[in-house]
This record gives C-alpha cells, structure tokens and sequence, in this order.
C-alpha cells in the first residue's frame, strides 16, 4: 500500500523525502542521492506511459482518468510504497487524487506560505509578485518538463486549498507536520514520523539509523552535494538556496506580506503562522 509525503511546493518534501529514503532504504542511514529513487514522485511517467499516451501527459483531464488505476498497479505486490506528491488531494471530473482502498497513510508537510513566496521566486527565478500570484492561484497546475523529459500534470490549486484538501480528509491515517518544526527540532519532528510509520507498517526506531539519517540530510550537505554533482528539479536557480536563512521578516516585500495575510487569514491563524 501507498504512503504519500504530500506539500505544496517548497516546502521541505524533498527534506523529508531523503530522510525516509536514507532510513528506510539504506543499511546504515547514511543518505546518498541516488536513494530519492526509491521514492518516486507521483505521477510516475515511467509507470503512466503503461496506461496512456505520453503526448497527454500535460492534459490534466486525461491524466487525472488514469491516477488510481495507475496506484492500482502500484499496490499489485501488497508491498509499502512510498511516494512523493506535490498534488492537491483534488477531484477532476469524478476522479479522485487517491481514496483509501490505494492509500496506507501518508505524511503531509505545511510550512508559512511567507517563506514559500521567497523559495518560488528563487527557484523559477521570478519575483515576488509573481511567486504571489502563483500561491493565490486556485487553478495553479504544473506542467513539469525536466532534461526534455515531459512529466505528468498536476493541480497544484493555491496554498490555503492545497493545505485543506489534505488536513481534512478522514478517511486516510495521517500525520501533518510543519516545516517550521523540523527546523527547529529536527530529531522530535522526525522521530515523530517514524513513531507515525510503525502504527501502520513494519517500521521500528533505530537509534543508530536515525541519527545518521538526520546527520547526512542535513542542509548543508545537501547543498555540498548539490554544488558539487548538480541537482536538477527544474529549476533556474539553486535548487538548495538559503535553508533557515530563508526568513521572510527580513526578505519580504511588506506589501506582499499584507496580501498573504488578507489571502490566507483562516489558514495561518490556525497554523500560528500570524
């Protein structure tokens, strides 16, 4: 069965993606980058180019027909999966993201949409207008293309509605984290997702692995390795950029301060983010 990591876009799935890959995937918790390929992001191309025709992949209405046939196949070995997702948990014509019957569990990651506008506007290397109206954006879809390669669309939707579509689903065990937890306490946040993890699977603490889990996916050797071999998202900058120096009260434009609040109240108060 399926464990999803969900998040809006940058915010800190990547972090927890090679942290589970290091843990789980490896004898001694040491993480290498080869390891994100045991947990692939959803949809697969590989696996969708079984089901439909590659030219379509950028046809959200078609993609979305094939997305629990797909995880489907996915589950055929009864074995647990791990799967990265940036997609809402949305429903296109009918079509359901994923239900329970595809889905063990899955973990999802918030973080202050204030510090994701300054991450946007680095990674495609816009600004923070136009990050800004990416996030406010309900119809926001990537059309991910990456090396040439055409990668499957996906609803994104903005901020506030990625974020509900998940935290309100009650038919799927869950854990919601917020980014802002695993910087600050890095070891609880994640021995908090392990703990999460053995309810539903065979995953027990290992003291050892998880300290060389946390040790090797630190920031900073995650950009070391980035500026050494490259690691390419897709995106027009570093892809590793600030890391906790990323802190909008000093880098945000007040103006787009004021309209995040206006745009996101509901969802941030409830989050502490204001």
């Amino acid at each position: 069965m399926i464990v999803w990591i969900t998040s809006y876009p940058k915010s800190g799935n990547t972090w927890v993606r090679a942290f589970l890959s290091a843990y789980l995937y490896s004898s001694d918790g040491k993480f290498n980058f080869d390891l994100l390929d045991k947990i692939k992001e959803f949809p697969d191309h590989d696996i969708l180019n079984k089901f439909m025709n590659s030219k379509d992949f950028h046809d959200l209405k078609i993609v979305s027909k094939h997305w629990n046939k797909v995880q489907g196949f996915i589950n055929l070995n009864q074995e647990l999966v791990f799967l990265k997702t940036h997609s809402s948990l949305c429903n296109i014509n009918g079509n359901m993201f994923t239900t329970n019957a595809n889905t063990l569990a899955f973990i999802h990651i918030v973080r202050n949409p204030k510090n994701i506008i300054l991450s946007t506007s680095n990674h495609f290397g816009i600004s923070q207008e136009e990050s800004l109206k990416i996030l406010t954006d309900k119809n926001y879809i990537i059309y991910p293309e990456i090396n040439n390669q055409i990668f499957p669309a996906n609803l994104i939707s903005n901020w506030s509605n990625h974020y509900s579509s998940w935290k309100n689903v009650e038919s799927i065990n869950k854990i919601i984290i917020k980014y802002e937890d695993l910087i600050e306490d890095t070891e609880g946040t994640f021995k908090n997702i392990i703990n999460f993890l053995s309810i539903y699977a065979k995953i027990k603490y290992n003291k050892e692995k998880f300290i060389n889990s946390i040790n090797t996916t630190q920031f900073s050797n995650l950009k070391k390795y980035e500026d050494k071999y490259g690691f390419n998202m897709g995106q027009k900058n570093k892809f590793f950029h600030l890391g906790k120096q990323n802190n909008w009260k000093k880098l945000l434009d007040p103006k787009i301060n004021s309209e995040i609040n206006k745009h996101f109240k509901l969802e941030m108060n409830e989050l502490g983010y204001i």
